[in-house]
């Protein structure tokens, strides 16, 4: 059993991932430097060779499908139910993300004028958007959610922890997808995308902290 399901995204986000690799592959000269890292300001700060490049996004699937699997073969069945929700939307969703960086590169590579900065906060405005709505529906388990001790040992610190948390990613995510839109890629777009990914879970954590103190 592998955690990353057969949906539609998985399988719509699998066939972009491997077009975009092939069209790059095709259309970009061997000696072309595709951009693989930006700096705050937006601007690309790292380059590898194409075929380098474009073999990074594909290797982080395999990886990501491989530990899928091993997950989903040697964890406790009860584990693998209780933080199912979030799994099958997540890596998906994650998918999808490598999917569009994919996509976004090969363009690049191409010479279409594109802000990799700009794509990335709004991919994971998206993502948060997508994990903060099917948070509130785990179950305790070490796989996936904010796993704490004091989440772990009590159902309704995790319940009331996650359905907080779920708020505020699909408030974040929400906020970070607009700002994407109309923002100039900079450093502000990237403290935007750094708060809208780490406020919520630290807010979230600090919540849970002290209600399992007043208990």
């Amino acid at each position: 059993m592998s955690l990353l399901p057969r949906s539609p995204i998985a399988l719509a986000s699998g066939g972009v991932l491997l077009s975009a690799t092939l069209v790059g592959y095709l259309a970009i000269p061997a000696g072309v430097q595709l951009p693989i890292h930006w700096g705050v300001d937006g601007t690309a700060d790292a380059f590898w060779p194409r075929d380098r490049a474009l073999a990074l996004a594909p290797v982080a699937v395999a990886v990501l499908a491989a530990l899928s699997f091993a997950v989903g073969r040697f964890a406790p069945r009860a584990e693998l139910q209780a933080g199912r929700h979030v799994a099958e939307v997540t890596l998906p969703a994650i998918l999808a993300l490598f999917a569009t960086i994919q996509t976004v590169i090969v363009l690049i590579g191409l010479g279409v004028d594109l802000s990799m900065s700009r794509v990335i906060a709004f991919g994971l405005g998206v993502l948060s958007i997508a994990v903060g709505n099917v948070l509130p529906k785990s179950q305790p388990n070490g796989l996936a959610g904010i796993r704490l001790p004091w989440t772990l040992a009590d159902s309704a610190n995790w319940r009331v922890t996650h359905r907080l948390a779920g708020l505020l990613m699909i408030s974040a995510g929400i906020t970070l997808a607009l700002l994407a839109l109309v923002m100039s890629a900079g450093p502000a777009l990237s403290a935007a995308t750094i708060t809208a990914m780490l406020l919520p879970v630290a807010i979230a954590t600090l919540y849970s902290y002290r209600l399992a103190r007043r208990t």
